[in-house]
């Protein structure tokens, strides 16, 4: 019976695909794998080449209204075909309204029917069925860039559930969870130069709690430029190994990952030579794609890899947040908000009475600091005439990365104490 379930189960896998969509205001990435594979391939716009980025364009055709994206955007452009739009993550964020032709667009719409024409590249996302779960991976999953990525869901046709959003600086640390041990013994370093200037990551672990935890640090170079803007090699070379030498002062790193197209050419090749001492370095152009789409693997089907160590970045909540319900006699503490989880995935309905009072004791704990904050709820205008009662709908969410939402809706005790109809709302702001 059990071979049999387990038969079931993997003819299933077999015909489910996890999907890692890498995005920035340059280009676009995809890897994919079945869900029962853990080494994912990425889409190469170009049959049988590495060519990996879909550039970050959309063109509206002068002739059909035809919408065309990446690489067929640029040449339809360069033969005057139609009116493009680049910088879209950029300008999107901005809220800008762009024109192409005799008609305004918003650059939020664009950015997102870019993502759908893109993803819709590749073959299996036409059966949405067969997808598993999606990870848009982005430079900053913060409230904006959420905000206006939350609309995907619908437009890919998926359920809410199958699509997240996830930092680089946590793509790297699934893409890592998947390496050979060795790989990790000490510290990582992770330099980016995908978006035209020099970006570092530095993974480190903390090994003496439980479960251990892994954190990324981001060091941005904005002034070290790749490309047309770049300096000479050797100038080049000479601030590149200035900065990893002192990255590198007092830590051990294992392993260093050089990605995106300014580190094909062989102009760091001192900084290389440092580097490569008692340390792997690696080439690469699709980290961050790869890790969005082992992620997404561990949504769909959590492999028991991060029991074992613990991700906590800047876009997962900083604080334990519940509040104090009393019954009869007794007190309890109810959680609605749990440390180390996405802010933008985390929230809590629940309904409760209120007896003889218009106050909901709440409690806040800050993991940095690991102290508790209490507080009271004041609910003005509520009426806490003896023997009242009623029932009231507490919400607790995350508003943004730092600040949390409360929202209490008075629901009234039958036709005793009827609803007032009165709504309360109170934020609070994370240090």
């Amino acid at each position: 019976m059990i071979s049999e379930i387990k038969d079931v189960f993997e003819k299933i896998n077999k015909d489910r695909y996890v999907v890692g969509f890498d995005l920035n205001n340059k280009f676009a990435q995809i890897s994919y794998c079945r869900i029962d594979q853990s080494d994912p391939d990425t889409l190469s716009i170009v049959a049988g080449e590495e060519e990996f980025n879909i550039p970050s364009v959309i063109l509206k055709k002068k002739t059909t209204s035809q919408w065309v994206i990446g690489q067929n955007a640029e040449d339809a452009f360069r033969a005057q075909e139609g009116y493009i739009v680049s910088d879209l993550l950029k300008k999107a964020l901005k809220g800008d309204t762009v024109r192409m032709g005799s008609e305004e667009y918003k650059a939020e719409d664009l950015l997102l029917l870019f993502i759908k024409r893109a993803l819709n590249l590749l073959p299996l996302m036409t059966t949405p069925d067969k997808i598993a779960s999606v990870v848009i991976t982005v430079r900053k999953a913060d409230s904006k860039t959420v905000g206006i990525l939350t609309k995907l869901p619908e437009l890919l046709k998926l359920e809410e559930e199958k699509v997240h959003f996830l930092s680089y600086e946590e793509s790297f640390f699934f893409y890592m969870l998947y390496q050979k041990g060795e790989l990790q013994n000490h510290q990582i370093m992770l330099c980016d130069s995908s978006e035209g200037y020099l970006n570092i990551y530095r993974m480190e672990k903390n090994r003496y709690v439980n479960p251990p935890i892994a954190g990324v640090d981001l060091y941005p170079y904005e002034d070290f430029k790749f490309g047309p803007e770049s300096e000479s090699a050797a100038e080049m070379d000479s601030r590149f190994l200035n900065i990893v030498d002192h990255l590198c002062e007092n830590r051990v790193f294992s392993t260093v990952y050089l990605i995106g197209a300014g580190f094909y050419d062989n102009w760091c090749s001192e900084s290389l030579k440092f580097l490569c001492k008692n340390r792997r370095v690696f080439k690469g152009n699709n980290l961050f794609s790869k890790g969005a789409a082992l992620a997404a693997k561990e949504y769909a089907s959590p492999s028991g890899y991060e029991k074992t160590i613990r991700f906590f970045g800047k876009d997962r909540v900083q604080a334990n947040v519940g509040v104090v319900l009393k019954e009869g006699e007794e007190t309890k503490e109810v959680s609605f908000i749990t440390a180390g989880e996405h802010w933008y995935e985390v929230g809590k309905t629940a309904e409760f009475l209120l007896h003889e009072t218009d106050t909901i004791p709440i409690w806040i704990e800050l993991i940095s600091k690991r102290n508790r904050i209490g507080a009271d709820l004041k609910l003005q205008g509520l009426s806490v005439k003896s023997g009242r009662m009623t029932r009231i709908s507490l919400t607790i969410k995350m508003k943004s990365e730092k600040t949390v939402l409360f929202v209490v809706k008075d629901l009234g005790f039958g036709e005793l104490y009827p609803s007032t109809g009165l709504e309360w709302t109170e934020e609070f702001e994370l240090e």
